[in-house]
């Protein structure tokens, strides 16, 4: 953004947007509007409109058809959040909150239909909801000689009285900004702005001749100088002299550092903190701000083509000849074709520069792809809203503290035992093995180089130029936490962004995703200790029916697991009743106390105490946006985004209750237990068995399953199902399907609805990426199938070997979507068939594939180290059942 002393604000009805979006593009972009109120938009849910360089926020409206409706749409270098306001059938505003350096001041686009009776408190109590410093620009169908249109309705006599009362005014052109296509009928003033406590002196408008609608747009200008959006925090100025900043790290260290106790280490660590980053400051130039905005340049015929439109709508409004209004509509048809042309072109030229080589392509795609909602205001307990972002970030924080502690105590004997141990004192052990240098160095070498930096900015980049001297000293900060068992606590400061749940609602703070970004340095040391603690409990403490985070163990084989378990009782004639778990807040409220039993239990004393350290005194602050909270304590939880976070959650629930007579799938908090028998109440009692152990175990680690979300599928090909089992004296809610671990798994195993599924969402990526794979796109051959091959075709070969012994017919749902792109990719004629397209390009039929994909999976089991995943790789059913079903079950596909 430019430093700019002003906001220039567009008003415009565009009388349905969707066939103006170029025209109103090239005028945001030639006349750097700020902010634009669109009114009259007619969109539906199903319907986008996204413009390059803006943020667009929408009100639809309610009744969910196109008509009426309004949008703002803000330029994204503009510091602002949205503001929430009713939605109603008699009128329809979007409105956001801008930072100026005077004061922040709400900016509101306002619809009301001409059919819709509003009374004087309607219009009051929506003013009113604007706050003080507000500026409204609508179109009210509200007529007044009091701010120059040419005749009154009792409308227009309404909203006067509303705005006598409330002490606001209006802001308008004088001169009309209606003109209906009826000859008829006279041009009126509808569009106007309404403004309370903003200084009336300091404003232009000015009416443009611009855009194809019966409404002209308006441009205000007010002399309040916004506050530009804040980059993301960065030592990082621009260009870096990699020379300077390692010398400067050399000339800044020095080796002979006393490091013997835990504070010695704390102040080691944040002076070699603070020197990378002063070096890091020191040798980046300062990028030169811009002066002016990204223009998207015209070529000259269309700018004269603009100009003579502007000119014929000038010369028609003010003769209202019929020669000069077919004039008029001639150029302006030629301007929308000539854009649309123009932009067409543009894009097909982008397309063929793209390439895999540098990145463009997935630049391209990864910005499709990843949409970035708008950031939602948050509903309080109290019903007032949180909207800025410093706000937001406080709510958030709020309320993560309280989900950063352990559930409620329900066994005071089991806490007071834990406690007790806790204290006890254990034999020494030596320390673990010393780190060296090699180790260090070829551990930054493995950072991911997009990979998030803690609050102290230090990204694997510049990790990665740090000198030999950087490396030594990094080494003995390493050694010292390994020698002192303390660990440093400027790395347990945690800074936590927030994701939205698909399908949950935004205005939610518990439909949100904490992500703890941690230092990278700890993350480091992090993943030194873990190699040093894994040896251990691999050996003796994992149990094996966890396939979660583990080396070599993968989501397909723990499926391959539940498949081959309820395929044999569906053989047997057995009924296979089963429990799929949710655990409420698994790794946010892991119970400190209660892993720290389970880790003096089971680990030497020296690595215990390091681990301690690393979780006790643990802090937080949410970030949004360029905003951060408060800092707040951490109580409970593993950090999600950590290195040894998993294996300290699989570790804690590694002494889950196993029984005899039924079988147990867990995938870290993911947890399968099926119980299988002929009489389908004792297969219930066997699993209600299960389940009770497991509750008196959950209760005593302070482990807390949501029943309601939990899961209970009879698999059986019989119409009788098995009677209901209990968690919690709460029924588990019964269902014929359930998702686990990406499959959708069905009570008869058939895998239609998980086809059915991934058909939807492959559709729905289809539809994403169209505008790159289409017809007529201009994107190379190569590119477009590397795009099904990297981004399409993994959503269905996923658990390939799973479900591709379903029936043909399931099957065919996939085979016909590749068909169906392969098509559209290649621009293939009707004549042409699916066998030569394969051929052609080289890609092999599903069910071609299915067996080659087992065939690799299967092969890679015989040397497994996990006893249950070894016993996937024989060539038979492992319960080798009577085989009574006319189904094919994986081991078929050999």
């Amino acid at each position: 953004m430019s430093h700019t002393k002003h906001l220039s604000i567009l008003l415009w009805n565009a009388n349905g947007i969707r066939n103006h979006t170029n025209e109103l593009t090239t005028l945001l972009h030639d006349k750097e509007i700020d902010v634009a109120l669109i009114t009259e938009t007619r969109l539906t849910s199903k319907q986008h409109l996204n413009i390059s360089q803006y943020n667009t926020y929408r009100t639809d409206h309610p009744d969910g058809r196109a008509h009426a409706g309004t949008a703002v749409i803000i330029h994204q270098s503009l510091s602002h959040h949205l503001f929430p306001l009713p939605v109603n059938d008699f009128l329809q505003a979007t409105a956001v909150k801008v930072m100026t350096f005077s004061f922040p001041i709400t900016i509101a686009a306002a619809y009301c239909p001409p059919n819709k009776p509003i009374s004087n408190n309607q219009f009051d109590t929506f003013l009113n909801s604007l706050g003080h410093h507000s500026l409204l620009g609508a179109d009210l169908n509200a007529k007044h000689q009091q701010w120059g249109s040419r005749t009154t309705n009792s409308r227009g006599r309404t909203l006067l009285s509303a705005l006598n009362f409330r002490n606001s005014s209006i802001i308008s052109p004088g001169t009309p900004t209606y003109w209906p296509t009826d000859p008829n009928r006279n041009p009126d003033l509808l569009d106007f702005f309404i403004h309370s406590g903003l200084n009336p002196l300091n404003h232009s408008i000015v009416r443009l001749d611009e855009l194809s609608s019966d409404h002209s747009p308006l441009i205000l200008t007010l002399s309040l100088a916004p506050i530009p959006k804040l980059p993301p925090p960065s030592f990082i100025r621009g260009p870096i002299d990699w020379n300077l900043f390692r010398q400067y790290i050399i000339d800044s260290i020095d080796l002979r550092v006393s490091l013997k106790t835990p504070q010695d280490l704390d102040d080691a660590t944040y002076s070699f903190t603070n020197v990378i980053q002063q070096a890091v400051w020191t040798a980046s130039s300062p990028r030169p701000f811009p002066k002016h905005r990204k223009k998207n340049p015209l070529p000259q015929d269309l700018v004269d083509l603009i100009q003579s439109k502007r000119h014929s709508r000038t010369l028609w409004q003010r003769t209202r000849h019929p020669d000069d209004r077919k004039s008029y509509n001639y150029l302006t048809k030629l301007l929308k074709k000539n854009l649309a042309t123009f932009r067409s072109q543009s894009y097909n030229s982008y397309l063929s520069s793209l390439s895999s080589s540098d990145n463009s392509l997935w630049n391209v795609t990864k910005k499709i792809l990843k949409y970035q909602p708008v950031s939602h205001p948050l509903r309080r307990e109290d019903g007032t809203w949180a909207a800025s972002d410093q706000k937001r970030a406080e709510e958030f924080a709020n309320h993560l503290t309280s989900t950063f502690l352990p559930h409620s105590e329900s066994h005071p004997t089991h806490t007071a035992k834990v406690n007790e141990f806790l204290t006890s004192p254990i034999p020494l052990s030596l320390p673990p093995k010393a780190v060296n240098p090699s180790e260090v160095k070829f551990l930054i070498k493995r950072l991911k180089p997009r990979k998030s930096p803690g609050y102290d900015l230090l990204t694997s980049q510049i990790l990665r130029q740090l000198p030999q001297k950087a490396i030594i000293f990094l080494t003995y900060l390493y050694n010292c936490i390994l020698r002192t068992t303390h660990f440093p606590l400027m790395w347990k400061h945690s800074t936590i962004i927030l994701f939205l749940k698909p399908g949950k609602p935004p205005n939610n703070t518990s439909s949100y995703r904490p992500i703890s970004l941690l230092p990278i340095l700890s993350k480091i040391f992090e993943k030194i200790l873990l190699k040093r603690i894994l040896p251990i409990l691999e050996s003796q403490r994992i149990p094996s029916h966890q396939f979660g985070f583990r080396s070599n163990h993968s989501t397909v084989q723990q499926g391959l697991r539940v498949v081959d378990h309820i395929s044999s009782s569906l053989e047997s004639k057995q009924y296979c009743t089963g429990a799929f778990l949710d655990v409420a807040q698994a790794f946010d409220r892991v119970w400190h106390a209660g892993l720290l039993f389970k880790l003096k239990t089971h680990l030497p004393l020296s690595l215990y105490l390091i681990l301690r350290s690393y979780l006790s005194n643990r802090t937080f602050r949410v970030r949004c946006s360029s905003e951060y909270s408060s800092c707040y304590p951490i109580e409970a939880g593993v950090p999600q985004g950590s290195v040894l976070g998993p294996i300290l959650y699989i570790l804690y629930t590694a002494d889950i209750p196993t029984t005899s007579d039924t079988f147990l799938a867990t995938f870290a908090d993911d947890t399968a237990i099926l119980s299988s028998h002929p009489d389908p109440e004792t297969a219930s009692y066997q699993l209600q068995r299960h389940l009770s152990l497991i509750e008196v175990w959950c209760n005593q680690w302070r482990i807390k399953v949501n029943e309601l979300k939990c899961k209970h599928v009879t698999f059986t090909l019989r119409r009788k199902s098995c009677p209901p089992i209990f968690f919690n004296d709460t029924p588990l809610p019964i269902s014929d399907t359930v998702r686990y671990l990406g499959f959708l798994l069905d009570k008869r195993l058939t895998w239609n609805p998980h086809t059915r599924l991934k058909r939807q969402e492959l559709n729905r990526r289809f539809s994403q990426l169209y505008r790159l794979l289409s017809r007529s796109s201009h994107l190379s051959l190569n590119n477009k199938l590397l795009i099904y091959k990297t981004i399409l075709k993994p959503i269905w070969t996923y658990g390939l070997e799973l479900w591709g012994t379903a029936k043909h017919s399931n099957i065919k749902r996939i085979q016909s979507f590749q068909s169906k792109v392969l098509r559209t990719i290649v621009n293939a004629p009707y004549y042409v068939t699916n066998r030569t397209l394969h051929n052609d390009l080289n890609i092999p039929f599903v069910l071609d594939l299915i067996p080659l994909k087992f065939s690799k999976f299967h092969q890679n089991l015989s040397d497994h180290p996990n006893p249950l995943a070894q016993s996937l790789s024989s060539l038979n059913h492992p319960y080798n059942p009577p085989r009574r079903l006319k189904r094919q079950w994986p081991r078929d596909l050999l």
